[in-house]
């Protein structure tokens, strides 16, 4: 006697099991909470935009040239003047020129935030630029690159189904392919260029103009994780 097997029955279980488990994931992305505290910091600074105040100082320090912001601080130097600016509540950290040279970074700090007349550019090396507060603008890469690529996710998520179905993956390896699709989507909208730009002072700094890439840790922290489903 010949004896029949069923296969679709077991077929149907595994598909209706797998878009169970897929049903009770949840897959994030971003730069996920075990990363390194300033990158956490950073991304939600840009995130959401912010203003940050000087605390426990008189004024925040911004560095204007790469010596300065290898130095880190300005007790670093033993050599400093101070100079006030145009604007109220802006200052400067110079170095004075032993001979009158014209200094590559005077013309944007001059053109940015104009000093008092009677001190002469080029008489000095433009080291801080001391401020009460600065305002970060809003510059979403997360929220920003989900809503600009809902198209594509959506395609993901339908592709990862339909291979549940078709090509007998797991539930784990559909939500691991919807995350390395969302984390690139991210990470190549924020290489297509953030707006607002740099400023002009931060640029005095890097030698990347894109804004939120500077090393390239932020761009490469970003990832996915997956929960439930029995993942976590």
């Amino acid at each position: 006697m010949r004896v029949l097997r069923d296969t679709v029955r077991p077929e149907l279980d595994r598909i209706k099991r797998e878009l169970a488990a897929l049903r009770s994931m949840q897959i994030h992305v971003g730069i996920m909470g075990d990363a390194e505290s300033d990158l956490l910091m950073i991304a939600h600074v840009h995130e959401y935009g912010a203003t940050i105040t000087a605390k426990n100082v008189r004024n925040l320090t911004i560095p204007l040239t790469d010596e300065a912001k290898k130095a880190g601080s300005p007790r670093s130097f033993n050599d400093l003047e101070w100079v006030p600016g145009r604007q109220p509540g802006v200052s400067f950290l110079v170095r004075p020129r032993k001979r009158k040279a014209r200094s590559k970074d005077h013309r944007t700090v001059t053109s940015t935030i104009s000093t008092r007349s009677e001190y002469d550019p080029r008489d000095y090396d433009w080291l801080y630029m001391l401020v009460k507060s600065v305002n970060i603008p809003e510059r979403s890469f997360i929220r920003a690159s989900f809503d600009a690529g809902r198209a594509e996710l959506s395609a993901a998520c339908k592709e990862a189904v339909t291979n549940i179905i078709r090509k007998g993956w797991t539930a784990q390896e559909a939500a691991d392919h919807v995350g390395r699709i969302a984390t690139n989507m991210t990470r190549q909208f924020m290489n297509a260029g953030l707006e607002p730009p740099k400023s002009k002072i931060t640029q005095l700094t890097t030698t990347q103009q894109q804004p939120l890439y500077d090393t390239g840790r932020l761009i490469g922290s970003i990832a996915y994780k997956v929960e439930g489903g029995g993942q976590s």
